[in-house]
């Protein structure tokens, strides 16, 4: 595991008193220690899951509180998080080991010391909602962050909260559209499975992402986690479009290939509209 080294960054050692306080004025890294390391073979700034329980002065047991986050938020293991002794972290001298689920301490015999290593995304979303003193200190600085960015930097905040909103939009219309096949399927007398869900999906990606699922766009750029949270917001835009006219059509009693058609159809005169082209 390579190490990235920096001075007066509390890199390397959990230093509780600094993590209690200051936490409006400080770098994240700097609140709890985050280290150079690997999840599903690309390179990531991990954070002891350790660290992070004691610098937000969870009430929960370490084990517990991360076991009920996962279930949660549905963190996934080798995207979000890998397992690993945490002697390695403490002495940041070792490979991780992603592909474990369970295994024995380095430091010889039967000795267990696990600890789980967060992407800096997991990391923040769980301090984000911890209800707690610390974790409100951690929502405020965020908050500080964003109303600094807006004071130097307008139009960069302005594109964080069209994405932002654009995200908002697509996550809102993929569940009804779902459940708009669940219900014109079963008027047919049919079964939905999870596999029809993810033909649609897919069909409307494939789409946008010029006949690539978002999975397959995801791993061609590198991407880790949800790929909607990495699409632009012209394309987040594109697939609310092209959800809400499915969920439409799906109610007309179109079929699969004929929604398919019109999508398709449907998605050039968005685009042409957008590039400003006279489109019939």
């Amino acid at each position: 595991m390579e190490i990235e080294k920096a001075a007066n960054t509390g890199r390397g050692q959990t230093h509780p008193k600094e993590s209690r306080s200051g936490i409006n004025g400080n770098d994240f890294s700097a609140l709890v220690p985050v280290i150079s390391g690997q999840i599903s073979g690309r390179k990531s700034n991990i954070v002891s899951a350790k660290a992070l329980h004691k610098t937000l002065g969870v009430g929960n047991d370490f084990s517990t509180w991360l076991k009920l986050r996962i279930d949660e938020y549905g963190f996934v293991l080798g995207t979000d998080y890998v397992i690993f002794d945490s002697s390695n972290y403490r002495n940041q001298s070792a490979d991780i080991d992603q592909q474990k689920t369970g295994w024995v301490s380095k430091r010889g015999g039967d000795r267990r010391s696990k600890d789980y290593g967060l992407s800096l995304g997991m990391a923040k979303e769980l301090a984000m909602v911890e209800r707690n003193e610390q974790g409100r200190a951690v929502r405020r600085y965020f908050i500080q962050c964003e109303e600094a960015l807006q004071l130097s930097a307008p139009e960069v905040a302005a594109r964080f909260r069209r994405q932002l909103k654009a995200r908002i939009g697509a996550a809102n219309l993929f569940k009804p559209m779902c459940a708009a096949l669940d219900s014109a399927r079963a008027e047919q007398g049919k079964q939905t499975l999870q596999h029809h869900y993810n033909n649609e999906s897919n069909m409307i990606a494939k789409i946008v992402l010029g006949g690539l699922t978002a999975k397959q766009w995801a791993q061609i750029n590198g991407i880790d986690g949800e790929p909607r949270d990495s699409m632009s917001a012209e394309q987040l835009d594109h697939l609310t479009y092209l959800e809400r006219t499915n969920l439409t059509l799906i109610e007309l009693g179109q079929d699969y290939q004929q929604r398919k058609a019109e999508l398709v159809r449907l998605s050039q005169r968005w685009m042409a509209k957008r590039l400003g082209i006279d489109h019939a």
